[in-house]
C-alpha cells in the first residue's frame, strides 16, 4: 500500500520445495502467475527461492522493519496470488492498534465514587 506516495512493502520472498506435495500449488503459481505478478509490481523486490524439505511460505519485508510470514501449505495458485496481493496492499503495521473505549458499568460500585470529601471523612474518623 502506498502511504504518502511511498510503497510500504519492500521485499517479497516466496519459499517453496521442488518435490513436496504441500508445494504443488505454489509450484504451479511460480510457473504461471509469478512472472506476471512481478511485472505488474516493478517497485517490489520479489524473489522465489527453493528450500528443499520445507513447507511453502510467503515472507514480506516492510519499510518500517516489520517482517510478516504467511504459510501456503496445500494452497492453490489462486490462494497464493490472493495472499501476495494482500501482503502487497498491507502497510506492515500491527492490526491490534485499535482505540479502546472506556468501559462503563451498568452496576456502579457499592463503595461509591472517591471524592475529596470522602478523604476528609476518613481522616475525621481516625
Amino acid at each position: 500500500m502506498s502511504r504518502l506516495g511511498v510503497w510500504q512493502l519492500r521485499k517479497l520472498v516466496l519459499n517453496y520445495c521442488e518435490f513436496s506435495g504441500s508445494s504443488r500449488g505454489v509450484r504451479a503459481f511460480v510457473g504461471e502467475m509469478w512472472p506476471e505478478f512481478v511485472a505488474k509490481n516493478p517497485e517490489l523486490d520479489a524473489t522465489a527461492k527453493l528450500l528443499p524439505g520445507r513447507h511453502p511460505n510467503l515472507t514480506a519485508h516492510f519499510l518500517n522493519g516489520t517482517v510478516r510470514t504467511v504459510g501456503l501449505r496445500n494452497a492453490t495458485p489462486q490462494e497464493v496470488l490472493r495472499q501476495a496481493g494482500y501482503l502487497r496492499s498491507s502497510t506492515g503495521r500491527k492490526t491490534s492498534l485499535q482505540v479502546k473505549q472506556r468501559q462503563v458499568s451498568r452496576n456502579p460500585s457499592i463503595q461509591g465514587r472517591w471524592t475529596p470529601e470522602v478523604q476528609d471523612a476518613l481522616k475525621a474518623q481516625a
